[in-house]
């Protein structure tokens, strides 16, 4: 018993740890500009007011907005190429028993063992060559490229976990390789293709440093950049823009994991392990 209570305490410590730079980032929001840089700052704000969100709403004529919406279609058109691709290829090398499939297999896992880092040169010279610097489509592409090899991983493992059985049974009742993959493969994979979904989106919204060095255009940044370039100015930081923009960027990713964190949860372990 008195080890139970131990790790509990210790787990609501790390927990109030994790939960206290989001408490401070929507008290922050909350608070004019003048409680902001009050000392000592207060844990609760005074007065709370939506100034904040009003103010980065409406700043340069709504050009956060614009932000926003660039992140969303990047991410969403991410998302969808990277399940599409994972599916696909995750089928292939599991069930259509493809000659040096370990071979392919192998060659996917080991290009993420590759730091992004040290392909940044060479990928902004390919960028460059094919006209694609400072365009939608080369976020999409570089966001696709990097996020499948794993993707394509779980989705492998998810279709190991159909039994062949169930694929042969499918054929004697005339099943080709499409209504199999179709109709028996896809809904028992289901967790594993929202988990990638949840990975893809996550990894694609939350980026920084891609969207830094490959959208410099002030039409198609997203809305990290476009956050930073609004709130750290030569005066200093405007940490009530930063913060509440901040909050309203969470939202997207939160909302998609409150509906599929089941799914993201069983697809993890029984896609990500075998």
């Amino acid at each position: 018993m008195k080890k139970i209570t131990k790790k509990t305490g210790i787990n609501s410590i790390l927990g109030l740890l994790f939960i206290l730079p989001l408490y401070w980032t929507i008290v922050t929001s909350l608070k004019g500009k003048t409680e902001i840089y009050a000392t000592p700052p207060s844990l609760i704000p005074k007065a709370p007011t939506l100034e904040n969100y009003t103010r980065i709403l409406t700043l340069e004529n709504g050009i956060y907005r614009e932000y926003f919406i660039n992140s969303l279609v990047v991410t969403a058109v991410t998302i969808l190429l990277t399940v599409v691709i994972s599916v696909l290829a995750g089928y292939g090398l599991s069930k259509l028993k493809l000659k040096g499939g370990r071979v392919m297999l192998a060659c996917i896992l080991a290009t993420i063992m590759i730091p992004f880092q040290a392909l940044l040169n060479p990928l902004y010279m390919i960028m460059a060559k094919l006209h694609l610097l400072n365009t939608v489509t080369s976020l999409i592409l570089i966001y696709t490229t990097f996020h499948s090899p794993f993707c394509i991983y779980m989705m492998k493992n998810a279709f190991d976990t159909v039994p062949d059985e169930l694929l042969e049974s499918a054929k004697l009742d005339g099943g080709g390789n499409l209504k199999i993959f179709s109709k028996v493969c896809l809904p028992l994979t289901w967790t594993s293709i929202a988990t990638i979904a949840v990975y893809s989106a996550y990894t694609t919204w939350n980026d920084y440093l891609i969207a830094l060095v490959f959208a410099n255009s002030s039409s198609i940044k997203t809305f990290n950049v476009g956050l930073t370039n609004l709130a750290i100015g030569v005066y200093g930081t405007d940490w009530g823009i930063l913060t509440s923009g901040a909050m309203m960027g969470m939202l997207p990713i939160m909302i998609l994991f409150l509906f599929l964190q089941k799914y993201f949860i069983k697809g993890m372990l029984s896609g990500a392990l075998k």
